[in-house]
């Protein structure tokens, strides 16, 4: 497991480094633009993150072939209020478990949030196959930065 939790921090990685370091092909000077033209706006670069980890599950019936994991991150720091979603990723086809997953945020969306979690739903289509009962806090001032490890508990 901990070499495909390495391969999944260095796959971040490298994905966030190709944000950094764009290619630009050399073209042609435009023409000038007009006096009355504006200014362009500046562009507002991103730095993602990331989260990794797996899920595990123990199903009574087999897996279906159309099954998918949905593994969300949400912000739950108010009680009041339903909890807000920061990101989601869609895992599918699902294989044996365990289920490594990488999900990806920016830093920006976490805005004033103090409490994060991840979650994670197998489904069918609409049918809760497996879901995770326990809170796994993560990020925040309650969380692991990861990688994290969930375990999926079957719906009757």
């Amino acid at each position: 497991m901990l070499s495909r939790v390495s391969l999944l921090a260095a796959a971040a990685l490298a994905l966030s480094a190709c944000s950094l370091f764009p290619h630009h092909a050399k073209t042609a000077d435009p023409a000038p633009a007009p006096a009355s033209a504006q200014p362009a706006a500046p562009v507002h670069q991103t730095l993602m993150k990331s989260m990794i980890g797996d899920v595990r599950y123990e199903l009574p019936q087999p897996l279906p072939a159309d099954a998918y994991l949905l593994v969300t991150l949400a912000d739950v720091s108010r009680q009041d209020v339903p909890a807000r979603t920061i990101a989601e990723e869609k895992i599918q086809p699902v294989g044996a478990s365990p289920v490594d997953f990488l999900i990806s945020y920016d830093p920006a969306d976490l805005r004033d949030g103090v409490d994060f979690t991840i979650n994670v739903r197998l489904q069918q289509g609409d049918k809760l196959l497996a879901i995770n009962d326990t809170r796994t806090s993560v990020l925040g001032r309650s969380g692991e930065n990861g990688p994290v490890s969930i375990t999926l508990k079957a719906v009757p």
